[in-house]
């Protein structure tokens, strides 16, 4: 019987893994520089964890399951739960900011298409205790600079809002039912204008306010020349739509600062589907047009309480490895990696595996990459594999190089070919 894996899951065979190792260094050297620290979490939470605060929409697509203890626990479907448990666990001894990263296995049971899988990695980069725009504006600068050091120039931008900003303006319309609407902004880009002004409708908005919310919506474009735009088109004298608003105009002021505001632009309808969201979210989008967002993020301010802690403001994303290699592979930069192997030693004889072995580790201390043939195959055989992993050179142990304590050495690319003796070679191949 034959198997294969299951949909929505993927095998990585050697080429792809070494690949995606390559592109994986870029993203952690990246996000290192910015002072995050790398944290791991387990892949089992209670299922009462995304209860809390998730939303039903998670809780719907989890594999979870009762363990042999009879307890509700679920492969993890996002990381924020864990990583403020993580902090509520330790909240007195962590010094202020905590700025974490992680990229661990996540599981969704959601229909598999383009960029999205049942199980994936997710690169999640958090900073903790820092209420301003000031990180806001970090984390989106990670973001940034990790699709340009990816080489994904031109491939992406980012949308900017600020939650606040709408229940401010739900508020002075007298929406009460502020939940539907946000979830019928959070699919307008998904559905045609006619099912989303009639999602507004059943929402309890008039046509009056359908016109107003829309021209609010569509004040989209450079983040500080939009939010004056939009400056003549809400009422500041609402709280919470000040608040957002001035939060927004320092978030712009930063990103300039950082000299990344071509990278950034404001999007109303931008609102985020997770339930935990406060204050600044945004989404990298693809500038073609092809794919779904490539990921998003935001402030929560409130989730740290919400798992028994001390309040502590917070903002931060989530990236998924998916998507990311779609927009890669499109624009010619995910890396073709062929394995490297430095040396491949080959023997004429079993008799000489003692040698073979111990010039194999003599050059493995050094740093190389080398294989011995471990089959007792023919010269020819060997040669023929010592090709197919792309071994830059071969050394050779006959009857000839042995009685004379000498290793001949062939250049795989040239086809050149040289005898020394074993002291002189392997003094020569320090690096």
């Amino acid at each position: 019987m034959r198997f294969q894996s299951l949909r929505g899951f993927r095998d990585f065979y050697p080429e792809e893994m070494a690949a995606r190792r390559k592109v994986l260094d870029k993203i952690f050297k990246e996000v290192q520089k910015y002072g995050f620290r790398e944290i791991d979490a387990p892949s089992v939470e209670s299922l009462e964890l995304y209860r809390i605060k998730s939303g039903e929409e998670i809780l719907t697509q989890t594999f979870s399951f009762a363990d042999r203890g009879n307890r509700e626990v679920t492969l993890i479907p996002e990381l924020t739960p864990t990583v403020a448990r993580m902090v509520v666990e330790r909240e007195k001894s962590l010094k202020r900011p905590i700025k974490w990263f992680s990229m661990p296995k996540m599981w969704r049971y959601e229909e598999p298409q383009a960029g999205r899988l049942r199980e994936f990695y997710q690169l999640n980069v958090d900073i903790f205790g820092v209420p301003g725009p000031e990180a806001d504006a970090e984390v989106l600068a990670v973001g940034i600079g990790l699709m340009l050091k990816l080489g994904l120039e031109g491939n992406f931008i980012f949308k900017v809002s600020d939650r606040r900003l709408m229940h401010g303006v739900l508020d002075d319309m007298g929406i009460e039912n502020k939940g539907a609407v946000f979830a019928a902004i959070d699919k307008r880009y998904k559905v045609s204008e006619p099912e989303f002004k009639d999602m507004l409708l059943s929402a309890g908005l008039d046509d009056l306010k359908v016109g107003r919310l829309l021209a609010i919506l569509d004040s989209r474009g450079p983040l500080a020349e939009s939010l004056q735009r939009l400056k003549g088109l809400v009422s500041l004298e609402n709280k919470a739509t000040l608040e957002g608003f001035e939060s927004l105009e320092r978030l712009a002021d930063l990103m300039a600062m950082y000299r990344m505001e071509q990278y950034c632009e404001l999007d109303p309808s931008v609102i985020r589907g997770l339930a935990y969201y406060t204050g600044t979210v945004f989404e990298c989008y693809d500038t073609k047009g092809e794919l779904r967002a490539i990921f998003g993020g935001g402030r929560y301010d409130n989730i740290i309480e919400l798992f028994g802690g001390e309040p502590m403001p917070a903002v931060g994303f989530g990236m998924g490895d998916a998507v990311l290699e779609i927009l890669m592979r499109r624009a010619g930069v995910w890396p073709e990696e062929k394995i490297a192997t430095d040396y491949f030693v080959l023997t004429t004889s079993p008799k000489f595996m003692e040698t073979a072995i111990f010039l194999a580790q003599a050059l493995r201390d050094r740093g190389y990459i080398v294989e011995t043939d471990l089959l007792s195959r023919s010269f020819s055989n060997q040669m023929r594999y010592a090709n197919s992993i792309g071994a830059k050179h071969v050394l050779i142990l006959g009857e000839k190089e042995m009685a004379e304590g000498k290793v001949s050495i062939k250049d795989m690319e040239t086809g050149g070919q040289e005898t020394i003796e074993v002291i002189k070679f392997l003094e020569s191949s320090s690096q």
